[in-house]
């Protein structure tokens, strides 16, 4: 199942606007035809409804709707351990929600950057974390 949501990034700065799940596609070739149909009069109202979920502080991510359990599906250190390069490999293969699932089971980003990184920034946090205890031996 493939969710969509929409979220604005101020130009300027940190902040970030997102909306609830906005659509439940069945697979991608109908997820891309719906986001393709977005116009400027709906992202006008997603924009309202982001804001009015800033406004009630909801803004954190709903809950996935996947069946996957929320865990981590790989152990960074020991994927790290495995030799350079292997774990941003393996990190790539994966979609946001599990890489957000790995950052939180391991602590290694606070949950409010977790809930608002996009994929790319919650990998470069992981590997740069994993990275400094490498160097850093200490306890996890």
């Amino acid at each position: 199942m493939w969710e969509g949501w929409i979220e604005f990034v101020a130009l300027a700065g940190e902040e970030r606007l997102r909306t609830g799940i906005e659509t439940m596609q069945s697979n991608e070739h109908a997820f891309l035809y719906w986001a393709a149909g977005v116009g400027a009069a709906y992202l006008e109202g997603a924009f309202t409804r982001a804001r009015s979920r800033a406004g009630d502080g909801s803004t954190r991510l709903a809950p996935s709707l996947s069946p996957v359990p929320d865990r981590a599906v790989l152990d960074p250190f020991e994927v790290d351990a495995q030799g350079e390069g292997f774990l941003a490999a393996q990190l790539r293969a994966l979609d946001l929600d599990r890489i957000r699932d790995i950052a939180l089971a391991y602590e290694l980003v606070p949950p409010r950057t977790a809930a608002f990184a996009t994929r790319a920034e919650l990998i470069v946090e992981i590997l740069a974390t994993v990275a400094s205890a490498r160097r850093e031996p200490a306890e996890r």
